[in-house]
This record gives structure tokens, C-alpha cells and sequence, in this order.
């Protein structure tokens, strides 16, 4: 079972979703500052997870697929103790996904998920099943890192996405 979105929807999600940090001001304090009082801290990037971890903070999950921008990378720093692994193609959230991460929010933290195929629009995956308080972070290709508090707010302005996903 695999969530589709339209064109529209996939291009209205290329805008940051949440607070865009610019590259530039990406650093360990101000992540501390904004990550202060939040319940899980989840990544979703080869690219994310990589500068957290090298700035010292370990996402509770890490959510990555091998690859930078469409092309293979080098694995990100073993900064897990638990693993789960899904199938997830491109421009989807699959069943697969879903269950990875609902299984990755009950294990030992920190958590790495390895997703074969595509870990881009897992974030609304996070976004429906993490427990509220919860900050998602991710990428925003050339510009900076995404945060987004979850919530009952975040979750009402992106509904009708949430909606299609897999249960």
C-alpha cells in the first residue's frame, strides 16, 4: 500500500514546511536553543543527520537512504543503537515506511532507519505518527535546515496530506 500525491501536492512540498534555519546560522548553540523542552528530535537526510551528529547532536531517530541529492554517499556516522529497514519508492510513503517508523518510535533511541528507495516525504510519515513535541528536521536543499514542531497545529495545515497516507 503506497501513498501517491498529485504534482501540485509534490511541488507545494518543496517550500520549507516549518521554520527554515539558513545554512549560515546552522550552529550547535542555536539547534540547542530551538531543540530546548522538545520531546523526540527526528532527522530526515542523509545530509541533516550528518550535521547534527557533527555538530554533536544525535537525533532520537534518523531517518536516511544512502543518497545526497540523488546520488550515493557515504554512510553517516554509526550514532544508533537500534536499526530498522523499509522499502519506500521515490516520491511515496509506502506501508513499508509507515511500520518502520512506528516501530523505530518504540525501540531504544537512538534509532537509524534505512530506507531503500527514497526518504524524502517521510517526514509526513513523522509527522502523523510522532507523539506531539516532537521537532522533525530536515533539509532544504541549498538553503538550510527545515524544523518543524509536531503538533496539533502542524498536523491541521498539512491534513489533507496526512489523510493519504498508509495506516
Amino acid at each position: 500500500m503506497l501513498a501517491s500525491f498529485s504534482s501540485d501536492e509534490l511541488n507545494s512540498l518543496k517550500r520549507p514546511l516549518g521554520l527554515l534555519i539558513e545554512d549560515g546560522k546552522v550552529s550547535k548553540d542555536t539547534l540547542e536553543h530551538m531543540l530546548k523542552g522538545a520531546g523526540m528530535v527526528i532527522s530526515v537526510g542523509d545530509a541533516t543527520t550528518e550535521r547534527l551528529v557533527s555538530l554533536g547532536l544525535v537525533p532520537d531517530i534518523q531517518i536516511v537512504d544512502g543518497r545526497e541529492r540523488r546520488y550515493a554517499r557515504d554512510e553517516v556516522k554509526r550514532m544508533h543503537r537500534s536499526e530498522v529497514r523499509c522499502s519506500n519508492p521515490a516520491g511515496t510513503v509506502s506501508k513499508d515506511a509507515m511500520d518502520a517508523i512506528k516501530k523505530a518510535l518504540i525501540l531504544e533511541k537512538p534509532v537509524r532507519v534505512y530506507v531503500d528507495g527514497e526518504e524524502d516525504l517521510l517526514g509526513l510519515a513523522v509527522l502523523r505518527l510522532a507523539p506531539d513535541g516532537s521537532i522533525i528536521l530536515y533539509g532544504q536543499p541549498l538553503e538550510g535546515i527545515v524544523l518543524l514542531r509536531v503538533d496539533e497545529e502542524s498536523r491541521g495545515r498539512f491534513k489533507h496530506l496526512l489523510s493519504k497516507l498508509p495506516i
